[in-house]
Parts: structure tokens; C-alpha cells; sequence
């Protein structure tokens, strides 16, 4: 798990300055439907960017996942705390409905780890601090997708 956190330290590190940010407004990178990860003929669950709403602890949450531009990267995403104006950053990666992801408050230092599985269009598991002295479950449900207006 060690070199896996390294790796994504490094992914938020250089992924996201080059990466770009989300829009609602249709602009956002189109990925191609599989991953390289993915088993041959599977559709990857992120093939098209996910909005998901649900719990983390006690608190409301939305956050946003895509594949990175190239795909074999991982994911990337953000999310927000209902009530807060800041986006937390997330990085990652998916094997088949197994999701790891680490966060970034501040872009450059890891804040916190989720794990957790995307099952149909519940995506559930457990956050924690880096330390593991702190641990949530959060729940989400992924969001219908909204046509450009």
C-alpha cells in the first residue's frame, strides 16, 4: 500500500497542474469508454465524467470523477462539503468496482484515503486520515447525468 500512495502523491502532484478543471457547462474532456485497466469488452464505470452525492460521516457531499487524460493514469476529482466553498482534490484509481483514491486539501500534501467499491450506482466504503486515526464511511449515489443547457 506503501508504493501505491506514493505513486498517487506523485499523480496529484503532476496530474493536476496539468490537468483540467471541471465544468458543468459540457466543455470537459471526453475519455475514451475503456481503460487499459479494464477487462476486455468491460465498460469502464468512468468512462463519462460522474457527479455523486451522498454522506461522508455526518456531513453532505458532491464530488466529481473522471478518468485522467490519459486513462492509464487513473482517476482524478474533487469534492465539496455542503456548506463549504472549497474543493478538495482526488486522485486515483479503479480495478474493475474497487476504488482507491487519496486527497489533497492544499494540492500538495495527502489529507486523507478513500477506499471503496462502485457497485451499480452506490459508491460506499471507508475514509480515513492518512494515519488511520480517523475513519468514516461515506456513501454516494452516482447522479443522473444533466443535459447542456
Amino acid at each position: 500500500m506503501m508504493a501505491g500512495k506514493f505513486a498517487v502523491v506523485l499523480t496529484l502532484l503532476t496530474g493536476f497542474a496539468a490537468a483540467p478543471g471541471f465544468a458543468d457547462n459540457g466543455n470537459a474532456v471526453v475519455a475514451p469508454a475503456v481503460a487499459p485497466a479494464t477487462a476486455a469488452g468491460a465498460q469502464d464505470p468512468f468512462a463519462k465524467p460522474l457527479t455523486l452525492r451522498g454522506t461522508l460521516g455526518d456531513a453532505q457531499i458532491e464530488m466529481h470523477l473522471q478518468l485522467k487524460p490519459d486513462p492509464s493514469e487513473g482517476i482524478q476529482g474533487t469534492y465539496v462539503i455542503a456548506g463549504q466553498s472549497a474543493k478538495i482534490l482526488l486522485a486515483g484509481e479503479s480495478d474493475n468496482s474497487d476504488v482507491i483514491m487519496e486527497e489533497s486539501v492544499n494540492g500538495k500534501d495527502v489529507s486523507g484515503e478513500w477506499a471503496g467499491k462502485l457497485v451499480g450506482n452506490t459508491f460506499s466504503g471507508t475514509w480515513s486520515t492518512t494515519d488511520d486515526a480517523v475513519t468514516k464511511p461515506f456513501a454516494l449515489t452516482v447522479q443522473a447525468a444533466r443535459s447542456a443547457q
